[in-house]
């Protein structure tokens, strides 16, 4: 009785002789990664130091600062734009924008790897035209997202929140509710079930500082209240 050996592919760059010109972690990638994050770090606390973000209480920022300026904000804006968009008879499709796109992406980035990987192993590379096709993909694909977010985040005033949370406002101006739980169980619901109390101006009203009036409010601080 034999021995069934399996099947294993074999990268011609690891057969002998020894050695070869591998990519050594050191020094070689671990003087590449220094770098590359030393120059990230630099850029960041740069950027922080040159251009901070107003948070003196003795003369707090006005309530349109921010405007226009990139933000790491943006993003999550950009995320949540279904709740602003999608209201009345609409909000049915949030889901479509909230959940699902979101799924269907990420399920997408995780089968790429399995179907341009197995040619990979098999020692088969991918045509040059399959990879600039991928290539100029992947490009478009950033390049909409990025030119979609500033598009609809530029307005947002990412640093004037300070202008009016603040402790110099009012007891409690700058905090949260001392009892979160008992205030949305509570006095929110209240206010969601009574409807004493409405934002939007889209023509269908919006419950109470809901997540359509936390964007309007991010955006419009000065007439969204």
């Amino acid at each position: 009785m034999t021995d069934k050996q399996p099947d294993l592919i074999r990268d011609p760059k690891y057969d002998p002789p020894y050695p070869q010109d591998f990519h050594r972690f050191w020094p070689r990638h671990v003087l590449k990664t220094l770098f590359v994050s030393a120059v990230t770090i630099a850029l960041v606390v740069g950027l922080a130091y040159f251009y901070p973000i107003p948070s003196d209480v003795n003369m707090p920022p006005l309530p349109t600062e921010g405007e226009f300026i990139p933000a790491p904000e943006w993003y999550l804006i950009y995320i949540f734009q279904p709740f602003w968009y999608l209201t009345g008879e609409a909000a049915a499709w949030r889901s479509l924008g909230t959940f699902w796109a979101p799924l269907v992406i990420l399920l997408a980035a995780f089968v790429l790897p399995f179907v341009f990987g197995r040619k990979k192993a098999s020692g088969k590379r991918l045509p040059a035209g399959v990879k600039l096709l991928m290539g100029a993909g992947a490009l478009a694909i950033w390049v909409g997202m990025t030119a979609s977010v500033f598009n609809i985040a530029y307005p947002a005033k990412s640093a004037g929140c300070t202008s009016c949370h603040n402790p110099m406002m009012g007891v409690r101006q700058a905090l949260p509710p001392a009892d979160m739980a008992k205030y949305y169980k509570g006095s929110r619901q209240m206010q969601i079930n009574v409807g004493g109390y409405r934002a939007g101006s889209t023509g269908v009203a919006e419950s109470y500082k809901d997540a359509n009036w936390q964007l309007r409010h991010y955006f419009e601080p000065t007439m969204t209240w």
